[in-house]
C-alpha cells in the first residue's frame, strides 16, 4: 500500500481517536447538566433517549464516513496496482523485464547447451553409421570373395571330372574302335570293304549314325579318300580312316 494512504488512514484514525474524548466529555457535561435539569424538571427519562438517539446518529454518520474512506483507499490501491500490473505488461512486451529477461536467459542458455548436446549426438550417429556402412561393405565384398572362390573350386572340379570322364570315354570309344575296327583299303583305284569291292561308278548307300541314309555315285577312289556325287547333284569326300572307325558305314545299293 502507497505511504500517503497508510498516513491518510492514521490520521484518521488520530481524529477518530480525539473525536471521541470530546464527544465523550461534552457528553458527559451535558449528562450532568440534563441531570441537572431533569432534577429540576423531573424529565430525565426522555433527555436520555434524545441522546442516546443522537449518539446512534454520530456513530452511523462516524462508520459511514469511514467506510466511504476505506472505499476510496481500495479503489486508489486497485488503481495504483493496475497502474504497476500494466506498466509491468509494458515491460514484458518490450522485452524489457526483468521477471522476463532472466527466465529467458536461461531458457536460452538451456537451448544453446541441448542444441550443442544435439551437434555432438549428430556427429556421433554419423559416425557409427558410417563405420556400420564400412563394416558391411567390408562383410559383403569378404563374402563375395569366398564365394567367389568356393564356385571357382566348384566348378574346376566339376570341369576337371567332366574332362576325366569324357578321357575315359575316349579311350574307351578307342579301344573298341580298335577291337571293332573295319576292314577298309584301297587298291589299283577300287575300294575294298568289309569283305567286298566297290568301283568307280557304282551307286552305294552312305550311313552315318544319327542321320538318314544317302545314296550316292562313287566318282573317284584315292588312297586314302573316296568321292562321291549324291542324287541331288552336290559331292562330297570319305575319308577310308572314316570308315574304318566306323564313323560311316557304306553298302551297294
Amino acid at each position: 500500500m502507497p505511504v500517503h494512504s497508510r498516513e491518510k488512514k492514521e490520521s484518521n484514525h488520530e481524529e477518530m481517536e480525539v473525536d471521541y474524548p470530546e464527544q465523550d466529555g461534552s457528553s458527559s457535561d451535558e449528562d450532568d447538566t440534563e441531570s441537572s435539569s431533569v432534577s429540576e424538571d423531573g424529565d430525565s427519562s426522555e433527555m436520555d433517549d434524545e441522546d442516546c438517539e443522537r449518539r446512534r446518529v454520530e456513530c452511523l454518520d462516524e462508520m459511514t464516513n469511514l467506510e466511504k474512506q476505506f472505499g476510496d483507499l481500495k479503489d486508489q490501491l486497485y488503481k495504483e496496482r493496475l497502474s504497476q500490473v500494466d506498466a509491468k505488461l509494458k515491460e514484458v512486451i518490450a522485452g524489457k523485464a526483468s521477471e522476463y529477461l532472466d527466465p529467458l536467459a536461461n531458457l536460452q542458455e538451456n537451448m544453446q547447451i541441448r542444441t550443442k548436446v544435439a551437434g555432438i549426438y549428430r556427429e556421433l550417429c554419423i559416425e557409427s553409421v558410417k563405420n556400420k556402412y564400412d563394416c558391411e561393405i567390408q562383410a559383403a565384398f569378404q563374402h563375395w570373395e569366398s564365394e567367389k572362390l568356393l564356385l571357382f573350386d566348384t566348378v574346376q572340379s566339376e570341369l576337371v571330372e567332366k574332362i576325366r570322364r569324357l578321357e575315359e570315354d575316349r579311350h574307351i570309344s578307342t579301344n573298341k574302335n580298335e577291337k571293332y575296327q573295319h576292314n577298309a583299303r584301297s587298291e589299283e583305284g577300287k575300294l575294298y570293304y568289309d569283305g567286298e569291292w566297290y568301283c568307280r561308278g557304282q551307286t552305294i548307300c552312305i550311313d552315318k549314325k544319327d542321320e538318314v541314309p544317302t545314296r550316292a555315285i562313287i566318282t573317284t577312289i584315292n588312297h586314302d579318300e573316296v568321292w562321291f556325287k549324291r542324287l541331288d547333284g552336290s559331292k562330297s569326300k570319305l575319308y577310308i580312316s572314316q570308315l574304318q572307325k566306323a564313323k560311316y558305314t557304306i553298302k551297294h545299293s
